[in-house]
């Protein structure tokens, strides 16, 4: 390689884009640009730097070991860059002005949605919003690749170079049919719950993974059923419980809406909870739009929950299913 390296940010961008289609025809595509110009403009740029960033002759194609490296340094460069876009727009604009990638957890989603947007609307209207439900596992990795600005989920995470915003806390409630399991109950001990009666999300949401561990049943062989099913939605398992049976756990905003068979249960003390909050990159560029998204986040949920905080409540942990 030569004394001076000479590139262009268009040439970065080229290779994070192969980096994540691992297809440089679809990647041109997404760069609007026809695969010769992106090919070569790839070539071109390793042919500069003197190193080969892409094994060709995988399927997808892959990234050779010193291109891992230098992906990982061309996204803090392109990360910098940004900052000085949104310094730029922040001096522009005035206020909560401008866009953001929002991702939410599909346990959150449907719930506070609904709540937030009005609330966003009469407080920070010139804020442009775009908003993906995302499983945690896929936030982390978007947000890793500047695909999101910020994300909101269960927290805490505690990953390196990601910061968190803790936002509320929300207790979990026993849901089940009007006259089975738990309904004759004033409160539940966690200790009553049992897992062959229990109605799971499927694997992937980490909700599911902080009601196995609250379960002490977890570790027990579970008996055998008639059904067996697990679900990607907290509404399909609301209707299951309200027709069939069984019970599941309701985080506190999922309780609206229950069937008129259902029941909800509370928890004894210490209540079992889950903390949500926003997790982004770093120092963000973006840093006025997110803190006016908390702001409104608070404001749109209801006062009891505005004011829980986590000594009075068992804040469970995000954990991987074992």
């Amino acid at each position: 390689m030569n004394g001076k390296m000479n590139f262009s940010l268009t040439q970065l961008e080229y290779i994070l884009a192969v980096h994540r289609f691992g297809h440089f025809g679809k990647a041109a595509e997404a760069c609007h640009v026809t695969q010769p110009t992106l090919s070569m403009q790839i070539q071109k740029l390793e042919e500069d730097l003197g190193i080969v960033i892409f094994d060709r002759s995988k399927k997808p194609i892959l990234l050779t070991e010193v291109g891992k490296k230098v992906v990982e340094q061309i996204r803090s460069i392109l990360f910098e860059v940004r900052k000085i876009e949104g310094i730029i727009q922040e001096e522009q604009a005035h206020g909560a002005e401008g866009e953001l990638t929002l991702a939410v957890i599909p346990t959150v989603a449907p719930y506070l949605l609904p709540r937030l947007l009005p609330v966003l609307e009469a407080l920070h209207s010139s804020m442009e919003l775009k908003i993906m439900e995302m499983q945690t596992d896929h936030i982390i990795e978007a947000l890793n690749n500047d695909e999101i600005d910020v994300g909101l989920l269960a927290t805490p995470l505690k990953i390196s170079k990601i910061f968190e915003h803790a936002l509320y806390y929300e207790p979990f409630y026993v849901l089940c049919k009007k006259g089975q399991s738990y309904s004759d109950l004033k409160k539940v001990k966690y200790s009553a719950l049992k897992m062959d009666q229990i109605w799971l999300l499927e694997e992937g949401h980490c909700l599911r993974n902080q009601v196995l561990d609250l379960c002490t049943a977890k570790k027990e062989k579970i008996k055998s059923r008639k059904y067996k099913f697990e679900s990607g939605s907290l509404e399909t398992l609301k209707k299951i419980v309200d027709s069939y049976g069984g019970y599941t756990l309701l985080p506190q905003l999922a309780t609206d809406n229950l069937g008129e068979n259902s029941h909800l249960v509370p928890f004894e003390r210490p209540i079992p909870a889950r903390e949500i909050g926003l997790i982004y990159r770093r120092e963000h560029y973006k840093s006025e739009l997110i803190e006016s998204l908390a702001e409104s986040i608070i404001k749109s949920l209801p006062e009891d929950l505005q004011k829980l905080r986590p000594k009075d409540l068992n804040i469970l942990p995000i954990s991987k299913e074992s």
